[in-house]
Order: C-alpha cells, then structure tokens, then sequence
C-alpha cells in the first residue's frame, strides 16, 4: 500500500519500504552535528503513521537549527507592549539591544524563540486584509489552552476567528493589524 507523503516534494513509499529507509539510517556519531527530524504525518489507507524524513540529500547544507526570531512593525511600542507584554504576558528579554538600533523596539520571549517588536512606519495596508488571520501572513505560536486565551480575548474585547478547520487554533490581530495564529499543542 503506498504511503502519501503530505511534505510535498518527497516521493511515495510503501509502510515496509520507509520502515526500512528509517532502520538504514546511520546513527551519528558524536563527531557528526545532530540532525533534527523532519516529522511527516501520512495516510496508509485507513490507518494514520508517523514516519521521520532525513534524508541529507534534501537537508542545507548551512545548519538550519530553528528560528530565531520573527520581526513585527508596529506604529506605536507601548501600544503594542500592552498587547504583547500585558494581555499575553510575553517577557521583555533585556539582554537584546534596544538602544543600539536607529528605531525603537523590544524583544520578547516565545517559548525558545523571539518576537521583535520594531516601531517603524508599516508598507503594509491596514485595510482589505482577510477577517481570518489563516489567509494572511501570519506568526503561529504554540499554546497549551486555546479556550483561556478565548476567554482573555473575550474579556480584553480583541476580535478573533477560530480555525476553519475545526483544530484547537484562534487567530487574531495585534493593534497594527499583524495577524497571529495561536495553536493548541
């Protein structure tokens, strides 16, 4: 029975035929740098598998470790630190440089990773976005209880959409417009 590799570009493989590509894999040695695991949830008729893709051939060659950081405009710092710091209580990370940019800014924590909140003039329009922040460029953050954070929404006024796919997610604006996902994990 063939396995449909929802990634995309991989090829189909029979359950037997990945079991046995993920066995040949080498283990690397303590010498070699770790490679993280791609995870790819595939349909095997009426069964569902979780496989690991690693395959070098489709792996940079530079080290693509996790990201970072993701950069969000705002035309207003302490407007956009009410929302960010205070409603979803994100903390200020002051070892990142806030005084060395020609801007204003802020870096805040996200699980491992950064927001930074740049104060500069937005190229993007404010109006004729999508109602629902799943069809717009958005930042994703994983959370582990989507109906309390429905329910800080509904109490602090902050419109949201849920996910139309019917997963635990809400999706809402920040206050200049930047869509945000928010997904139970």
């Amino acid at each position: 029975m063939a396995t449909r590799c929802l990634a995309g570009s991989l090829p189909l493989l029979s359950a037997s035929t990945a079991a046995a590509a993920a066995r040949a894999q080498p283990l690397p040695s303590a010498a070699a740098p770790r490679r993280v695991p791609t995870r790819l949830s595939v349909a095997t008729g009426g069964e569902q598998q979780l496989i690991t893709a690693q395959d070098p051939a489709h792996e940079p060659d530079y080290g693509v470790v996790s990201i970072h950081h993701v950069g969000i405009l705002c035309e207003n710092l302490e407007r956009s630190m009410a929302f960010y710091k205070d409603l979803l209580g994100l903390k200020v990370n002051p070892a990142r440089p806030n005084d060395k940019l020609p801007y204003r800014g802020a870096w805040l924590w996200v699980g491992s990773e950064m927001i930074h909140l740049m104060e500069l003039p937005n190229p993007d329009p404010l109006t004729g976005r999508p109602e629902h922040g799943g069809r717009d460029r958005h930042t994703c953050i994983a959370i582990k209880d989507v109906l309390k954070l429905k329910e800080i929404f509904d109490k602090a006024g902050i419109s949201y959409t849920l996910s139309k796919s019917g997963r635990p997610a809400i999706f809402a604006r920040d206050p200049d417009g930047n869509a945000l996902e928010f997904t139970q994990v």
